[in-house]
């Protein structure tokens, strides 16, 4: 499968699953720093972050409207057909990058077509929060894959922008990681 038509395959389950506020938008653009110039003034546009002007594409994004014509990023999915050693490098360090900006952000990779992933995602993975072997959900699987796993990001984007921007008391914090194999949890 051509990795354009997997994303939009992707892009279809995306937004059949989500509803407003939430969105899911192709090929936008997110920055990966803000910077002021010589007179304190903003060198771009935050709310329209433009390709080549501090900011990255990506191939998928969810966003959510939090007022008019403010949307912000809630998850970032990049597609491949396959991971190497070098596309962990490279997303994990966009993914840094951009969440400089947006720390609430969650940033995953979706392989089409492997079944498992390789040994080398957990070796050099330094910033991206999930990736999918997507080629173990096939076709009939992706909808369900989608529906659950954007739910759950955008469930912990909006926990981890409460955590940056309003007053928590927290006694406990654990990071957990979930490992599904065959279409059941392994923890």
């Amino acid at each position: 499968m051509q990795e354009d038509e997997f994303v939009a395959i992707a892009l279809a389950a995306g937004q059949e699953v989500l509803r407003p506020p939430l969105l899911m938008d192709r090929g936008r653009a997110l920055l990966y720093q803000v910077t002021v110039d010589n007179r304190l003034k903003l060198t771009v546009e935050p709310t329209r972050p433009k390709r080549g002007q501090s900011a990255f594409q990506t191939d998928l994004a969810v966003f959510e409207e939090v007022e008019a014509d403010v949307q912000i990023p809630r998850v970032v999915l990049e597609f491949k057909k396959r991971l190497t050693t070098h596309d962990v490098l490279t997303y994990a360090a966009k993914a840094r990058k951009h969440k400089q900006v947006y720390p609430y952000l969650r940033y995953g990779l979706i392989a089409a077509e492997i079944d498992t992933l390789p040994g080398r995602f957990f070796t050099h993975n330094e910033g991206l929060d999930f990736a999918v072997a997507a080629g173990s959900y096939r076709r009939q699987g992706l909808h369900s894959l989608f529906e659950r796993l954007l739910q759950q990001e955008v469930d912990t984007s909006r926990r981890l922008e409460s955590i940056t921007f309003e007053k928590v008391a927290a006694h406990l914090y654990r990071s957990e990681v979930v490992l599904e194999s065959g279409g059941s949890g392994v923890r």
